[in-house]
């Protein structure tokens, strides 16, 4: 290595104190480290039961202590965004952008008539479950984060829920082995359409029947395959098709249907329209919980009818935190990829990764430790907060503190990879999460913004469609773990990665933000967060970008076949001790936003690696569209 990269190494252990102080010989093994001491514990047999508002969980202490190891000052003068892009959309008045051009299209149609980005949202959402059914849906949940004009920031939780007959980790184990992880016994309680209902409900202007009737036009009038959509189908078709509802709708004979041929869901528009009606009241305790139970009794499921009417959608508080003079709001538990997240950028924060190049080893080599320690500790709150551990807050707290973030042993090493091994965490196993997720992002004119992950956790969920609805279920249960905090009981929401996150600099907009990916999306958010503020990419170059992953087990760094790092750096974090995974998978499909902090235009770029689309509002079509 050239003395002079060596020296700048050495620097910046020096002035991080997260770390290590004195690089360790290359060949020397390291002490075993100590446990950690935010120990999983058990779910609390005081757990309430669920409500549609919960108390707020919050990275922030009540009562800070000063704090020992304090991040480098925040950027004087402040970091400015660069807004523009060859490639990004401009909208004067608003944008959306989701991995599907009809749903991209509804939402702009929505802000043009006057909708607010709620609004928009809620169009989207239904939209993308007729026109993108490998993620997009009614029969699965997942996480959207609010952010109001007034600053006002609301995190709503619609992860589905575990039904109390199939609530044992026996049952679940069962249906893993027996089942391969799909068909009915794989399926919670469906939390979409409780979750849009509650955010419209608090935080939308227009009437749901608005909303959702492009979505039914779509179902009944039938919309053209995209390729991106086709070339799922054609991965899940093995296991789709034997179930006759699901056959019935994507397939042509014994083969599924191709890229531009036709799809027409008329169970699922009738189902729509009942929604539209008669609101979630239809889907929780109507025409829809009338036939899962029925059907579910019928094939030896588990979700029931008094499942569905006790379903409730949650409001939360966001996770916060800083980076570099730039608020951040990003998702609590049940979600541990909030967290995650937070604690890969406050560790390169403290490591001054800023001050490195890119695409230089010593960047990614960093990333790279952050990511694997911060992968390791997010199991310790993979906990639905609703059933414990009862100091999920403090636990919080603890993690995202600079002096955990700055003892914790091993340190990182500047030259040499640490051995996942080396690395003990008093936490259960997590299990794996299915790649197969959406993320849509939106803005307003009035500067409300929306990020939006929702899910059928893996693509085409549980592969089965509920006969006569046109619903096809996700299959979430398989997101429970086998012990600790992230263990199934009746009516309890399963861990998740899903990140949604919105930044603000000095109080105002400037990014709405995340990616659908499984394990993969606090180290996407986290890079394409990076890109923007650390190195001044515009959107479309911050999301462009090619893509590492880390997460502690397996110890594999796994970088994109088509966006590696150049070989050089390859090879330079192989000889500080990598092991990589070169692979064919993209990773990731950031659907992101960036508002321009010197003129307000905002700019956003859908990701190429799943082909969707972006569409901006010009002010003009918004005066002429407003009533």
């Amino acid at each position: 290595m050239p003395a002079r990269s060596r020296t700048l190494l050495l620097a910046a252990a020096l002035v991080s104190a997260c770390v290590a102080q004195t690089p360790a010989p290359r060949d020397d093994a390291a002490p075993p480290p100590p446990q950690a001491t935010a120990a999983a514990a058990a779910p609390s047999a005081s757990a309430q039961a669920p409500s549609a508002v919960v108390a707020a969980t919050s990275a922030a202490p009540s009562a800070p202590a000063p704090d020992p190891y304090p991040a480098p000052p925040p950027p004087d003068p402040p970091v400015v965004l660069r807004a523009g892009g060859k490639r990004a959309v401009k909208g004067e008045a608003g944008l959306v952008t989701s991995v599907e051009k009809n749903a991209t299209r509804i939402g702009t149609s929505v802000l043009r008539r006057g909708g607010n980005a709620v609004d928009a949202a809620v169009a989207v959402a239904y939209a993308l479950a007729v026109t993108h059914p490998s993620a997009g849906n009614i029969g699965g949940g997942g996480v959207m984060l609010v952010r109001l004009k007034n600053g006002e920031a609301h995190f709503i939780d619609f992860r589905e829920t575990a039904p109390a007959a199939g609530a044992t980790t026996e049952k679940v184990l069962a249906m893993l082995d027996h089942d391969g992880g799909i068909g009915l016994r794989s399926a919670g309680v469906p939390g979409t359409v409780a979750g849009l209902s509650l955010a419209l409900e608090r935080f939308g202007t227009r009437p749901l029947a608005e909303l959702v009737a492009p979505a039914i036009e779509l179902a009944k009038k039938g919309h053209a395959l995209g390729p991106r959509q086709a070339l799922t189908l054609a991965w899940a078709w093995n296991k789709l098709k034997h179930d006759p509802a699901a056959r019935a709708i994507w397939g042509k004979g014994k083969k599924p249907l191709g890229e531009g041929e036709r799809v027409r869901q008329p169970d699922l528009a009738r189902t729509l329209e009942s929604i539209s009606k008669e609101g979630p009241r239809a889907f929780y305790e109507g025409f829809f919980a009338r036939a899962i139970d029925e059907w579910m009794k019928k094939g030896g499921g588990y979700v029931t009818a008094k499942d569905m009417a006790g379903y409730r959608a949650k409001l939360r508080a966001p996770l916060r935190f800083s980076y570099r003079g730039f608020s951040v709001e990003t998702a609590p538990p049940p979600s541990m990829g909030g967290v995650a997240f937070a604690q890969i950028m406050l560790s390169l924060e403290r490591a001054r990764a800023y001050e490195h190049e890119p695409s230089s080893a010593e960047a990614h080599h960093l990333f790279i430790e952050a990511a694997r320690r911060a992968y390791a500790e997010r199991r310790l709150v993979a906990a639905d907060p609703d059933f414990g551990p009862e100091d999920l807050d403090a636990k919080i707290t603890s993690l995202l503190s600079g002096v955990h973030l700055a003892t914790r042993k091993p340190p990182i090493d500047p030259l040499r990879a640490t051995p996942s091994s080396q690395l003990a965490v008093a936490a259960p196993e997590g299990a794996k999460e299915s790649p197969e997720t959406t993320h849509f992002s939106i803005v307003d004119a009035e500067g409300n913004a929306v990020a939006c992950t929702y899910t059928l956790s893996a693509g085409f969920g549980a592969k089965v469609v509920v006969p006569g609805t046109g619903v096809l279920l996700g299959n979430a249960l398989g997101g429970f773990s086998k012990d600790g905090p992230n263990v199934i009981a009746p009516g309890k929401r399963m861990a998740t990665s899903m990140s949604p996150t919105i930044v603000t600099q000095g109080g105002k907009l400037a990014l709405v933000l995340g990616s659908p990916g499984g394990d993969t999306i606090p180290n996407t958010v986290a890079q394409v967060f990076r890109n923007l503020v650390d190195w001044g990419m515009t959107i479309d170059e911050a999301v462009t970008t090619g893509r590492l992953h880390h997460q502690f087990q397996p110890d594999k760094l796994r970088v994109e076949r088509q966006r590696p790092p150049p070989r050089v750096v390859l090879a330079e974090l192989a000889r500080r001790g990598h092991t990589i995974e070169q692979s064919n998978l993209t990773q990731g499909d950031a659907n992101d936003i960036l508002v321009d902090p010197q003129t307000g235009a905002v700019y956003g770029f859908a990701d190429p690696r799943e082909g969707g689309v972006a569409e901006g509002v010009s002010r003009a079509e918004l005066e002429k569209k407003r009533p």
